[in-house]
């Protein structure tokens, strides 16, 4: 709005313009032709509706027709190039051919010989161009390089710099390809500094957080969708329909919504609702928080002294309890000194305390918990001290048994005794 009004108000002035240069018998009326100044369109021949105003502006212009150039040299070469508007010291100074072409300011488009419909507002903007088309350029030295790039787009001062590529977007202060690689297409870079350097791109900004939704993003990209727990970001392409199976990593997010790299064989970056709360050590997650992990609803106790809490139980297909030192282990019933209590005394206690001595109460595992490998501790202590109930028992049966034998041998050396006698009465009285 700026240029059209600044050429609104140029056109407003000439005649003024006009009178100056008449007081000097340098204006001249020819074939529906103005031109003002000292070999302003000196060249016409047979073009119509041109203005020229200024030091030789459409000098060299012939045919050309429906032009208007205003300023020193401005069109200075045009011959036939027709409906091009150049204001400004030396603004499309080279331009021979091309056609539809605006140019407002000191220098603009001046290399332009056969581009055409290109539209550069400001000093210097394209002033490389020479045959490039449909450019369009505004502010300081925008798509000052461009030589024969078409179709670009460059809002800023000296944005799109270096390009000499086509279709590409440039928005802000010095925004533009890489140096490197000035004729990539289809390319974009909005923000001040921001560089593209690969075609069918978008560059947002140099080295700057992108926020949808939020004024003060944290991150390269922070979405806020407004709604708690909605995170605003939809992939609808993805389907329903997994095309990676058996993966180990995944994406979750941590405590502050940032997308990391989870794993499930700890070999990257784990997360969880408390980031602090885990980490990995080698192949393992670790939990490093003081507490424990609790798996399930419904689970209310949670005892110190312990790290695992599962509701509902626990179904696998191997277990291994760890035992620190045999003295958690119950071999000791078997050593010299270990006291075992008598028969006697057991059936006493069970018959005061309904319970195996030493084991604990069904009231005491219900308030208490069960632990796995003292409670199987304690089941081999049990089974060790039948073990000895049993070697006792076996040794005195096996006495009974031998006392039994030396019993019946004496009781058969008596029979045979008392046979023998019995012949020998029987003997004394046949005799007599």
């Amino acid at each position: 709005m700026i240029f059209i009004r600044s050429y609104v108000t140029i056109i407003a002035f000439l005649p003024i313009i006009l009178n100056s240069v008449q007081a000097q018998n340098n204006i001249l009326f020819i074939n529906k032709n103005v031109a003002a100044g000292n070999g302003a369109g000196s060249a016409i021949t047979a073009g119509v509706n041109n203005v020229f105003v200024g030091y030789q502006a459409g000098r060299a212009n012939t045919t050309g027709t429906g032009n208007t150039f205003l300023g020193f040299q401005s069109g200075y070469n045009n011959t036939t190039g027709i409906a091009n508007v150049f204001i400004g010291s030396q603004a499309g100074q080279s331009n021979t051919t091309g056609i539809g072409n605006m140019f407002l300011g000191q220098l603009a488009g001046t290399s332009n010989s056969t581009g055409s419909y290109n539209l550069l507002f400001g000093n210097s903007t394209g002033q490389a161009i020479t045959i490039g088309s449909g450019n369009t350029a505004m502010g300081d030295g925008a798509l000052l390089n461009n030589t024969d790039g078409t179709s670009n787009t460059a809002v800023g001062r000296y944005a799109g710099l270096y390009n000499n590529g086509m279709n590409n977007v440039f928005i802000g202060n010095g925004a533009t390809v890489a140096q490197t690689t000035p004729t990539i297409t289809n390319a974009t870079a909005i923000g001040s500094q921001a560089q593209v350097s690969k075609s069918n791109s978008v560059v947002l900004g140099n080295n700057a957080n992108v926020g949808i939704g939020t004024t003060a993003p944290n991150a390269k990209l922070e979405v806020v969708s407004g709604t708690s727990g909605v995170s605003g970001l939809r992939l609808t392409s993805l389907g329903t329909n997994a095309t990676l199976l058996s993966q180990t990593k995944f994406l979750t997010v941590n405590a502050s919504g940032d997308v990391v790299l989870g794993s499930i064989n700890g070999s990257a970056r784990s997360a969880a609702n408390t980031e602090n709360s885990w980490q990995t050590n080698g192949e393992n997650l670790q939990n490093t928080n003081t507490g424990g992990v609790v798996i399930g609803p419904g689970v209310n106790r949670t005892p110190s002294g312990y790290r695992l809490y599962v509701a509902d139980g626990v179904l696998t297909e191997k277990v291994k309890v760890a035992v620190k030192s045999t003295d958690d282990w119950s071999d000791k019933v078997f050593e010299k000194t270990y006291h075992l209590n008598s028969l006697k005394t057991v059936e006493q206690y069970i018959e005061a305390n309904k319970h195996l001595p030493g084991v604990p109460s069904a009231e005491e595992v219900v308030r208490q918990g069960l632990d796995v490998a003292k409670m199987d501790a304690k089941l081999l202590e049990k089974i060790e001290e039948l073990t000895l109930y049993s070697i006792q028992l076996q040794h005195e049966l096996n006495a009974v048994k031998q006392q039994r034998q030396q019993d019946q041998l004496e009781i058969q050396s008596m029979k045979e005794k008392q046979a023998q006698l019995v012949r020998l009465v029987e003997e004394s009285l046949k005799r007599k």
